[in-house]
């Protein structure tokens, strides 16, 4: 049953996220064509190529968290609002809901990451001085490549991906089972993300104490926090659904 979970998962993320990426792969095609008029350096010109990269780039930041409000609200309309009620009647378990909604929501994840290499591959052919952002960003993936922090730092977002999907997943549970406002959910949100800082933090410092400076030793640290933090919010959205589910 959980195949069936993800085809009709995967079918509701091709409808509705698909055209997040046509007018994204617009914008670079615009931008790149822009970025490729031999002989432009008039003032309008210059000035468009610098609009087109302030939205490339602000859009280029937001997709990776655009996969994840897209997630979260899937999950909390399909398991929370008129439609949990055909939810809950079908003959799947609470746990594989929210696994399948959380494999489709990192392959939507990695997705988007793929788009953004292929748009910055794009973008880099033929481009002059204006360009100094893409090029930037292409160095922060280059820098991955080093083996030795490659493995730690899939980890690490990985995990922290999952970690932040999980706690996205239990606000939305909270906020239906108390019928708190958005105001509410928000503080709540914010008092979590506070939180998570703040331990992220000693966790850093403790490290750095311990091990120096060897970054690969944090990441695991903090893979293993994200680890354990994912697993408290599984269970605890788990709770929820199945013993104080409201249904809105």
């Amino acid at each position: 049953m959980l195949g069936k979970l993800l085809k009709y998962e995967f079918i509701y993320l091709a409808k509705d996220f698909t055209r997040t990426y046509i007018i994204y792969g617009f914008e670079v095609i615009l931008l790149a064509i822009l970025i490729n008029i031999p002989g432009g350096r008039s003032l309008t010109y210059l000035t468009l190529v610098w609009i087109f990269g302030a939205i490339y780039y602000i859009f280029t930041m937001l997709l990776a968290l655009l996969t994840i409000s897209h997630n979260v609200r899937r999950f909390k309309k399909n398991m929370f609002s008129h439609e949990g009620y055909l939810t809950n009647t079908l003959p799947v378990t609470p746990a594989q809901h929210v696994i399948a909604k959380v494999i489709v929501g990192a392959v939507n994840y990695v997705l988007s990451f793929v788009v953004i290499y292929l748009g910055m591959l794009l973008l880099s052919t033929g481009m002059g001085e204006a360009g100094s952002f893409v090029r930037s960003m292409e160095r922060l993936f280059e820098s991955l490549y080093d083996f030795g922090l490659l493995l730690p730092t899939f980890l690490m977002m990985a995990t922290g991906y999952l970690s932040l999907l999980l706690l996205c997943y239990l606000i939305s549970s909270i906020n239906s089972m108390i019928g708190a406002s958005k105001g509410l959910s928000a503080v709540l949100a914010i008092g979590i993300i506070i939180a998570y800082i703040m331990i992220i933090t000693m966790i850093t410092s403790s490290s750095a104490n311990i091990y120096g400076d060897r970054g690969t030793s944090v990441m695991y640290i903090l893979s293993l926090f994200h680890l354990i933090g994912a697993g408290i919010e599984f269970a605890c959205v788990l709770h929820i659904i199945k013993n104080k589910l409201n249904l809105q």
